[in-house]
């Protein structure tokens, strides 16, 4: 009766971790840093990129967006927090992490003296249940792409979805905005470009439960127990 139980709970563990399935969307990128890039690495995964460089993105530029990338010279706005609040996703890196960071209430900071090239990205039991993890495993690392991390000073409402492999530090904050949610990744993916193992990470972020359904506390605390469930149902 209890392995019958446990196999139950690992099916419904698993409709939680595949929520995030491969989806087209309609992305915006701006900042200025090394946004063709991004874009050019984007593409080829399904999504549709439109580049609007430097500066702030107004009302008439989110329309009909999904999510948003901003680069570090991109500057947060009451129109971009509006657009999240109504149900986009806006994923921050570097230095434009403080202003992701603030719309959760955290207190986001660059570190210039944290710089390891080639560092692991490693997925928290939460990272894995937004389908992080997808095409990457359980970890990641890409050279120059991975190396400037941020320091994650208060967490506020945020999530640790990975972690830095070399102290434990946290790598990716999330957490939800209104109807939305923000992803704040604590390092530079755009000295190397988002290209190869960071595009995969960005599109499954971008795709993270599907039609911006990301999961709530409660089905992320379901995923962890999950796990554990299977781990034990392998063991009998």
């Amino acid at each position: 009766m209890k392995k019958i139980k446990i196999k139950a709970l690992a099916l419904c563990v698993a409709g939680v971790l595949g929520s995030g399935a491969a989806q087209a969307a309609n992305v915006g990128i701006f900042g200025g840093y090394d946004d063709g890039s991004i874009a050019s690495a984007l593409t080829p995964l399904g999504h549709t990129v439109t580049v609007f460089g430097s500066g702030t993105l107004s009302s008439g530029d989110l329309a009909g967006l999904d999510a948003v990338l901003m680069t570090r010279y991109g500057n947060g706005s009451a129109d971009l927090a509006a657009f999240v609040a109504a149900g986009g996703k806006l994923i921050a890196e570097w230095s434009a992490a403080a202003y992701g960071g603030s719309l959760l209430g955290a207190n986001v900071s660059d570190n210039y003296n944290a710089i390891v090239t080639n560092d692991d990205i490693v997925f928290t039991v939460n990272g894995i249940a937004l389908n992080l993890g997808s095409g990457l495993g359980s970890s990641y690392a890409a050279s120059g792409a991975t190396e400037f991390f941020q320091d994650f000073n208060t967490l506020g409402s945020g999530s640790v979805l990975a972690t830095r492999g070399s102290n434990g530090a946290t790598a990716i904050l999330g957490g939800a905005y209104g109807s939305g949610y923000v992803f704040v990744n604590g390092y530079d993916w755009a000295d190397d470009g988002a290209v190869g193992l960071t595009a995969v990470l960005l599109s499954n972020q971008i795709n993270s439960g599907s039609d911006n359904n990301v999961p709530e506390p409660g089905s992320l605390a379901l995923a962890g127990l999950g796990l554990a469930a299977v781990r034990l149902l392998r063991r009998r």
